[in-house]
């Protein structure tokens, strides 16, 4: 009997830690049922609006656009760099825009567009990305199954292979009238997303008109004025004004960091040489900024000027332009004067300055080039800062002042000039002047008469 108690009391105590078990594993179920109702009632409840908002979110991308460079003045305020308006078609490429959508759109314009000879140039790469995109079932058959089917493969990786298994009988299938519809389409990819990029400057009236009132039928296509870098005077100092680039260019590649660390995009037009790359930071002015407001999707939705932007700083040079076309005029007939007696002759400068003030009020070079059989004059203004000559006769003035500051000489200092030959140093052989005898000379006469025993 006592055995029997003792087995009763050990299946009781069994049953009440299996109930003490079961009781825990409900409790454990009930608070993570309490936690998930929790945790949805703060999804919904409290953190709703703020998911609906994420899902709502838009995206705020600022772009720039370039604004006229400075003009350039002479000191008496005569313009000798100025910007040409010109009318302009421009296209804006969206997030959203299908390479489909772009050639049908390109197609429309080349039928009102004609675009220059040199326009129509497009290189290899940019008709292979339009060969596969006007014929996309032959494209599709340059991948493989395998190549498809390869995880490792990215969609890039699959586009690089396309392009690089395109051969020149493909590209031949591209017509001549085609070869327009792919210079276009080529100008629409030329730049960043929603920056607008030209697809021809320079447009005709009838162009521009019929392209504004086709607007709805060609999206994304806009019409807007642009501007080129004029010169009114033509070649006169070309060479030290420099040079810009163009819309098609864009930055030049061994500075573009230095560009686009600075807010450049890559299709502005900046200074290549010279005023114009010395002067960029002030010529290039603020660009405008514009903020466009899009969905997640990249579907714009708004589009709001932040800044007008600033057309750059003039520059007022030193040089009187008016002078400087005189002296070019004289330095022209002299050349060519010159030109007649020696072979040799083939440029000429001539650089005038203020005395007092050291200002520039000329620089004027020329140079003669023969092309086509014939001799042309060219501008070679920066001749004068860039080639390196014999100073000959042109140091005396620098002689003189040496004299004057070390006590050799004084203002009435006059010396006997017997001419060619009339100087004798000890071991040399016999120095003078390349004119006849000049006679007793002081400063002024030794200057004007270039005497070579004065400076001796």
């Amino acid at each position: 009997m006592p055995e029997q108690d003792a087995s009763a009391s050990e299946q009781r105590k069994l049953k009440k830690k299996r109930y003490l078990r079961i009781n825990i594993f409900f409790f454990i179920v009930f608070i993570c049922f309490v936690a998930l109702i929790l945790r949805l009632g703060l999804v919904q409840i409290v953190y709703g609006e703020d998911y609906r908002k994420e899902v709502e979110r838009t995206e705020d991308i600022i772009i720039s656009n370039p604004v006229p460079r400075g003009k350039i003045y002479d000191r008496n305020g005569l313009v000798i760099v100025d910007n040409l308006p010109m009318n302009a078609i421009t296209y804006t490429k969206f997030q959203k825009t299908t390479s489909k959508e772009m050639i049908q759109t390109a197609e429309r314009l080349s039928k009102i567009l004609e675009l220059e000879e040199k326009d129509t140039e497009v290189k290899e790469r940019d008709l292979k990305d339009y060969w596969i995109t006007t014929r996309p079932e032959k494209a599709a058959k340059k991948i493989t199954e395998k190549e498809l089917k390869d995880p490792k493969l990215e969609d890039k990786d699959r586009y690089d292979r396309q392009i690089e298994r395109i051969t020149e009988k493909d590209l031949k299938e591209i017509s001549q009238e085609e070869l327009e519809i792919a210079a276009i389409f080529r100008n629409m990819n030329a730049g960043y997303a929603l920056t607008p990029q030209i697809i021809k400057k320079n447009a005709t009236e009838d162009e521009f008109s019929q392209v504004s009132e086709q607007l709805a039928v060609l999206p994304n296509v806009d019409i807007t004025t642009d501007w080129n870098r004029d010169y009114p005077h033509k070649e006169i100092f070309r060479s030290v004004l420099g040079k810009v680039s163009s819309s098609t260019d864009g930055l030049p590649q061994e500075r573009l960091d230095y560009f686009l660390s600075r807010g450049y995009n890559r299709n502005d037009r900046v200074g290549l040489s010279q005023l114009e790359l010395y002067y960029e930071d002030l010529l290039h002015g603020k660009k405008a900024k514009i903020k466009n407001i899009t969905d997640k999707g990249g579907t714009l939705l708004e589009t709001e000027t932040i800044s007008e932007g600033e057309r750059g700083k003039d520059l007022i040079l030193s040089i009187d332009f008016e002078l400087q076309i005189e002296i070019e005029k004289i330095i022209e007939e002299e050349l060519r004067k010159e030109k007649a007696r020696s072979p040799y002759a083939d440029r000429a400068f001539l650089v005038m300055m203020n005395p007092y003030t050291g200002e520039v009020l000329s620089m004027a070079g020329k140079q003669l080039v023969r092309k086509n059989g014939k001799f042309e004059m060219n501008d070679f203004a920066l001749g004068n800062v860039n080639t390196q000559y014999v100073m000959g006769s042109s140091i005396k003035g620098a002689t003189i002042l040496a004299g004057l500051q070390s006590g050799a000489i004084s203002r009435s200092t006059v010396f006997y000039d017997g001419g060619p030959k009339s100087l004798y140093f000890s071991g040399t052989e016999p120095k003078g002047s390349a004119s006849s005898s000049i006679g007793s000379i002081g400063i002024a006469g030794a200057l004007k008469k270039s005497s070579n025993v004065y400076m001796f």
